[in-house]
């Protein structure tokens, strides 16, 4: 390993550490052309060096505080990159490199980036190789956590989904993704809704849209163009679109669902 790279690891640590994201983001590219210098960003797991090993385990610490660094600037692209060359650590025959403290947090995240940007299928597709890879996947507070929303998104359990997001992990790394996902609620929601309906009380939407008041739900209303008149809101009806009548009827079912809870819910 390079005599500097140990000092630059150490002080983009320290910059971590104290949450100065800014610092991180000018030491990483220097960082890494160190890694590559010594044969780390595409590591030889075949290696028994220990010395070699030793010098993975450092390069694997950079990956993370490099997603980490990414999410916290909202740089998802740059958090995917990292995460790429952390897949080669975190499913490596070496269990020792396999293990981090911060492995859950960050597969969680790239999940619910997938997630976020309606990657469905290919979430999916990661989630059926980690449960190949990783034993009681859904015991696992953070890795459950993608995995319980886009269950209850996927069945319609919207309350269920907004309840497990609006308390959270109390983890920062995930405000992110929080309020991406919270925001897509309630625009499937409100989708549903004008599609089932012609008319409703604003307090029926304030509910079912999981606002806080009915000034924000009016707010809401006139900016998707909705009508609201004498304390009701009419939807606008597209004429040239068609449904059947069985997804005339899903679609009224599932936004009942709140109606009828009306009560409970407020």
């Amino acid at each position: 390993m390079s005599a500097s790279l140990p000092e630059l690891v150490k002080s983009l640590g320290v910059a971590f550490d104290l949450k100065k994201y800014d610092s991180c983001q000018k030491l990483l590219p220097a960082i890494k052309v160190e890694l590559i210098k010594n044969n780390l960003v595409i590591p030889d797991l075949s290696s028994q060096n220990q010395a070699y090993l030793n010098d993975l385990y450092v390069a694997r610490s950079f990956f993370e505080i490099g997603a980490l660094v990414s999410n916290y600037c909202s740089d998802l692209d740059s958090f995917q990159n990292y995460f790429a060359q952390l897949r080669v650590f975190y499913f490596s025959p070496n269990q020792q490199l396999a293990e981090s403290e911060n492995k859950s947090k960050i597969l969680s995240l790239y999940m619910l980036i997938l997630l976020s940007q309606g990657e469905i299928t290919k979430f999916h597709s990661e989630l059926e190789y980690l449960s190949k890879h990783i034993r009681s996947l859904e015991e696992d507070e953070l890795l459950s956590y993608p995995i319980r929303v886009e269950r209850w998104l996927m069945e319609g359990s919207y309350q269920k989904a907004w309840d497990l997001l609006k308390s959270g992990l109390k983890q920062q790394e995930f405000d992110l993704f929080t309020e991406t996902l919270m925001n897509a609620i309630r625009e499937e929601i409100a989708r549903n809704t004008e599609m089932a309906y012609e008319k409703l009380p604003l307090s029926n939407i304030k509910v079912l849209l999981f606002f806080n008041s009915e000034k924000e739900a009016e707010q809401f209303a006139v900016q998707r163009g909705w009508k609201v008149a004498n304390g009701s809101v009419e939807f606008e009806k597209d004429e040239e679109a068609s449904e059947t009548p069985l997804e005339k009827t899903h679609l009224i079912e599932k936004t009942l669902n709140y109606a009828i809870n009306l009560e409970s819910i407020v």
